[in-house]
Formats: C-alpha cells, structure tokens, sequence
C-alpha cells in the first residue's frame, strides 16, 4: 500500500514538474503594438528651398533612439513596446533610383513624435519633415524665372527651352523642355555657373524631377589648375511619366580633390529610328552641408 502511495505522488509530482516546464519553455506571448506610416511628406521653410516635390519611399523607424527597422511605405508593423515613447522616423530614399541603394536622406530632418502605445491597438503617425538647417543650397533651377542657369555645349545642336504647355509642366508656370529630330539628334548642356563643392565623406546630391523618352547621362565636370575633365554619373532610364531622382555625386566629386570648382551637365542622345524625342526637367537642385 505504501508502494502504491509512493507510486502514485511520483506520477502527480512528474507531471506537476511537466506543466512547469511547458511555462517556462512557452512562456505567455507579449501582445505587440502596431505603428501605421501612410507616407512622408516634405515641408519648405524658406523660399531658397525651391520646390516641395520629393519621392520619399521609406521610413526608418526608431524608438528611444533603438533602430526598429527601415520600411516601405506604406507600412504597418509591430512592436513589442507599450507606454509612451519618443519614435523618431527618418526619410529614406533610393540613391541614384536603384532599389538596392536605400538610405536615409542627409538633407532631410527627422521627424519626432511622443506618443503612448498600447497593445493590440494601431497608431498611425503621418511624418512631416523640412530640410535640415545645415543644408547648402549651392544650386537651384525651377524654370520659372525669366533666364536659364544652364548653357548648351559646343557639342550641342539644340538647346533648353522653358515651356508653359500646362499638358507638359510638372508644377508651376514652366519646366525645362528639350526636343530632339532627325536634324538635331544631341544635346549636352552644363551649368554656367561654377560650384566649390566639398570633400571627404560630405554628402552631395542633386535633386531633379524628369520626364523623356530618352536616357539622360548626368555628370559632374572638374575643373582643374590643368584644365577640365567631364565625369558621368548616372544614366536616367526613360519615364514616361514625372519622376524624381537624388543622384549621389559624393564619390565622383571626390575623384577630383585638386579640382577648383565643378559644373554639372545633361547629355541626351536620339535613339536610331527615333523620329522626335521630348525631354523635359524641373526643380534641379545640388545641395551639400
């Protein structure tokens, strides 16, 4: 009888021992809170700022200055936090438009916010972000004064023009237009102004919106004590529609550490059997800090 006893507090002791250790290996599941970011969008300050056009695609999130992660908008996500909290989110984009280059955007400021999460509910947070003070608009061109700040090259046989057909303006009363035929098949054009740009690990960018049935060729061109040197960058696929692209020119910029000062030019070529080719631009801007 005593056997049996013994037998039977075994068993109950084992399977006591059993439910514990289920606790321990499959503790209670902590209910997230979700976080919804619809979009980014951007505010101009000041006027020197030029137009408030962006293609801001991500965001990179964080809470109590933890990276949570970088998301495509529109996006929502998880988090196990609850209470209130500072999340701050930056503005990403793709470098030169390629998908695998993503990264925040240096010009852009974060966006902060302190808000009290609560699980098992959603936040939507709707980031708005400005330029960061410390950013240097060298240059800018929107079209919609009276000159132009571009030149064509001497390899050009046609040239810029403003347009004000409301069917082909991005934004505004004008954007630039250039038109291509069998008797003019290129055009090249660079800055008339001349820009000291930094070194080192600055980050530059120029900012454009385009729309062509043509690739672009954008570059930099370095002038030198010995003379001066054109540099490509990127080539703009076609679009047939307005896009917007940030081209980095830190690492081609870098290249040239004796030149004096650069210049920045557009290279457009016909397609053969291409009878007529449109290519339009807008709000180009080269910033650094």
């Amino acid at each position: 009888m005593t056997c049996r006893k013994s037998i039977t507090y075994l068993i109950i002791f084992f399977f006591i021992n059993i439910f514990a250790s289920c606790e321990l290996i499959n503790p209670e599941e902590q209910v997230p809170a979700y976080i919804h970011i619809d979009k980014i969008d951007l505010q101009i300050t000041d006027s020197e700022q030029g137009s408030a056009s962006q293609k801001i695609t991500d965001a990179w999130v964080y809470i109590d200055d933890q990276l949570i992660g970088a998301f495509e908008l529109p996006v929502t996500f998880p988090v196990l936090w609850s209470g209130t909290h500072t999340i701050t989110v930056y503005a990403g984009i793709k470098v030169n438009g390629i998908a695998q280059l993503r990264a925040i955007y240096p010009f852009y400021a974060p966006y902060l916010i302190n808000t009290k999460l609560v699980p098992d509910s959603i936040i939507n947070i709707n980031p708005l972000v400005t330029y960061t003070t410390s950013t240097d608009f060298e240059w800018s061109e929107s079209f919609e004064d009276g000159g132009i700040s571009l030149v064509k090259t001497i390899y050009s046989d046609t040239t810029l023009e403003q347009t004000s057909d409301s069917s082909k303006v991005f934004e505004g009363n004008y954007s630039g237009i250039i038109h291509l035929d069998n008797n003019k098949n290129l055009f090249e054009c660079k800055t008339i102004d001349s820009f000291v740009l930094p070194f080192s690990d600055v980050p530059v960018f120029l900012e454009l919106n385009y729309k062509t049935n043509e690739s672009i060729y954008v570059g930099i061109i370095a002038n030198t004590p010995s003379g001066s040197e054109s540099r490509g960058v990127l080539y703009l696929n076609k679009s047939d529609v307005w896009n917007k692209v940030y081209i980095n020119l830190k690492s081609a910029v870098n290249e040239y550490t004796d030149a004096t000062d650069f210049q920045i030019f557009f290279h457009v070529e016909k397609t053969d059997g291409a009878q007529t080719s449109e290519i339009l631009l807008d709000n180009i801007k080269l910033v650094h800090r």
